[in-house]
């Protein structure tokens, strides 16, 4: 999805297929069965807007993510990523979008 108008832009990536890769890098990788992965994410949509004004342009970019409950009794150890990694994600794309722009 994308649309354009005078001085703004709006795009929307969506993921269509979200995998776990095993061994990842190496030469036996091999993604894993659907069913038998962690899965833990199962889409993850970005909402990105750009818009000139005052003499520059702003950048905002939204990120909703699709997961599965955390496991019981498991949320002490996994809920602080769950809650750390996406910000922390968020933070470096922008970062970085505005390295790559200067």
């Amino acid at each position: 999805m994308c649309a354009w108008t005078p001085n703004k832009l709006t795009a929307g990536p969506n993921s269509t297929r979200v995998a776990e890769v095993e061994s990842a890098g190496e030469p036996g990788e091999h993604e894993k069965p659907i069913g038998n992965d962690n899965g833990f994410l199962w889409r993850l949509n970005s909402y990105w807007r750009f818009w000139e004004r005052d003499g520059g342009v702003y950048v905002q970019l939204e990120a909703v993510s699709l997961t599965r409950d955390i496991p019981e009794g498991l949320g002490w150890l996994i809920r602080p990523f769950i809650i750390s990694i996406p910000r922390e994600s968020l933070g470096f794309t922008l970062e970085r979008t505005r390295a790559a722009l200067n």
